[in-house]
């Protein structure tokens, strides 16, 4: 890298002088040099130097190394300044990052370039292990299919996540886990404490579609919350590892029942029959249509709580009230409290919907 080398007294002075003619590379700072100051030259800089600018020597040195903002600082640097602007409108803005793993979408326009999109993350993430590129959801347990771009394939897609104070383990390569649900899982906890005070008692909770069980952490891990848990997936991939968190989690020695089943035969049993306080049900594109085979669970004989989750049409906010009002009529419930609200956007038309029934 050229500098010039000016007084120090007049740095200020032959800064702006090469500033106005497109000289100075601004990206690098102004270095001290023996008395003097060392300014950086762009490439723009004559291979000789101008006559009023003869007085002053001009050396070489190293320019110091300057770590990118972000990831797409690194991807510059990787693919070159001509090609990443050449797709500067593909590259991708955003990914999630799950314990180790980082998830990405890639436009078809710069797949070719995902080893090296790959190893700007890494370099970017220093936490981070493994990238995936996300190619959408796929087969019967609506799993989303990853493709390895980065990282060590040995390691698998298995990883610890810390999730409002407690540690888990989860695998996206075999099941669904979203970290921005965890504020519904925390207001789970909040209305499982309220539920306790109104009983008196410990809880007896059933998560009927409970993959690797982030919403039954924060409740094994409340002191005195928990009597019983209930906790069952369809997945058995899933359901291993559900059973792994569980048991690390259970300092209490709750009573723990894990299951693999489709969770509508659960009312088959006689001993599920109006035995759950809390009942979770999030199958968000299934959840309406498997409620009347589910809230059988609850305890009809003192207050008991439904929360489910669902992906509906924005539009039909009040018609699945309606609908889940009369469902629990049907039933014998009398209901205290309904909540129908839309939790966040889901796609143009469609809402991910928070369902909350309270009975008497």
């Amino acid at each position: 890298m050229r500098y010039l080398v000016v007084p120090s007294q007049e740095t200020e002075t032959w800064k702006e002088y090469l500033v106005s003619k497109g000289w100075m590379e601004r990206t690098l700072s102004i270095e001290i040099e023996g008395s003097g100051r060392a300014i950086p030259l762009s490439n723009l800089f004559p291979n000789k130097a101008p006559i009023d600018l003869s007085k002053f020597d001009i050396i070489e040195k190293n320019a110091p190394i300057i770590s990118p903002n972000d990831y797409l600082g690194f991807l510059k640097i990787k693919v070159g300044e001509k090609t990443y602007n050449e797709f500067e409108n593909f590259w991708p803005q955003s990914f999630d990052q799950i314990g180790e793993l980082i998830i990405i979408k890639l436009e078809k326009e710069v797949e070719i370039f995902a080893k090296e999109i790959a190893q700007s993350l890494l370099s970017q993430n220093k936490k981070a292990t493994r990238i995936f590129q996300d190619l959408g959801v796929h087969g019967n347990f609506r799993i989303r299919k990853l493709n390895l771009i980065g990282g060590s394939e040995k390691l698998g897609g298995e990883t610890k996540v810390r999730e409002n104070g407690v540690e888990f383990f989860v695998d996206p390569t075999k099941g669904y886990y979203s970290p921005r649900l965890a504020t519904e899982r925390l207001e789970t906890l909040e209305c499982a404490v309220l539920l306790k005070e109104k009983l008196k008692r410990k809880l007896k909770i059933c998560d009927a579609y409970a993959g690797f069980g982030p919403a039954l952490m924060p409740l094994i891990k409340k002191n005195g919350l928990v009597d019983s848990i209930f906790a069952n997936d369809l997945n058995p991939e899933v359901t291993t590892i559900l059973q792994k968190n569980l048991i690390d989690n259970n300092k209490e020695n709750i009573n723990l029942r894990i299951t693999c089943e489709d969770a509508r035969k659960l009312i088959s049993l006689n001993e599920n029959i109006g035995f759950f306080d809390l009942l979770l049900v999030n199958l968000p594109h299934s959840t309406i249509e498997h409620l009347p085979t589910l809230i059988g669970l609850l305890n009809h004989s003192e207050t008991s709580v439904l929360r489910a989750w669902s992906i509906i049409d924005s539009k039909r906010l009040d018609e699945v009230k309606t609908q889940i009002e009369l469902l629990f009529t049907s039933e014998n419930f009398s209901i205290s409290k309904i909540i129908v609200e839309a939790a966040r956007t889901y796609s143009p038309t469609q809402v991910y919907v928070k369902i909350e029934v309270w009975t008497n």
